[in-house]
Formats: structure tokens, C-alpha cells, sequence
């Protein structure tokens, strides 16, 4: 299997109405994961809802910007990024990934 030199970086809404970000080379996989009760800091807070999705063009530059979002101390600032245009989830054909 190819793996991807992308890489995303992805917000999940928690069924607690918490958030939780992270950062992966492939948000299908890890989507599954985190709902399989797979990830810790997810498995008390099942479902998860998957909010924001962005792509860049390395794991790295991934990594950078999920310390970025992580670093932010206000809810509403991260609320602020899932209506960019640049948010993959908007563009999701198939609706919401839960």
C-alpha cells in the first residue's frame, strides 16, 4: 500500500461537546479509530463527529499547525476555522462522517 506524504490535520466534536485535534496521514483510518474506541482521549466521549479536516502538503507541516491550534485558549477561536474555505469537511460530498 502507497502511503500519502500528505498530511491532515483534523478537529473531532466529542458527544460531550469537548473537541479534540489531531493530526494523521490518513483521517479515514484514524476517524475509524477514534470511534472505535481506539483513541484514549476519545473512548469516554463516543460518538465523535469529525468538524474540520485540512489538507497539507507534509506530515510536518501537519504537525506544525495542529501545535498551533492546540496552543489556541479559546474555544470560539477554533470554532472560527471550520467555516474557511479551506476546510475539507465543507467539501465532503457525502455528508457528515460520524
Amino acid at each position: 500500500m502507497v502511503q500519502s506524504k500528505n498530511g491532515y490535520v483534523y478537529v473531532l466534536k466529542c458527544c460531550n461537546g469537548s473537541y479534540n485535534t489531531g493530526a494523521t496521514k490518513n483521517w479515514k483510518v484514524r476517524l475509524q479509530k477514534h470511534n472505535n474506541g481506539g483513541v484514549k482521549f476519545t473512548k469516554s466521549k463516543l460518538p465523535v463527529e469529525l468538524v474540520f479536516l485540512k489538507e497539507f502538503s507534509s506530515y510536518s507541516k501537519a504537525l506544525q499547525f495542529e501545535r498551533k491550534v492546540k496552543s489556541w485558549k479559546k474555544r470560539s477561536s477554533i470554532e472560527k476555522m471550520f467555516n474557511k474555505k479551506d476546510n475539507l469537511f465543507n467539501n465532503l460530498k457525502y455528508g457528515p462522517i460520524v
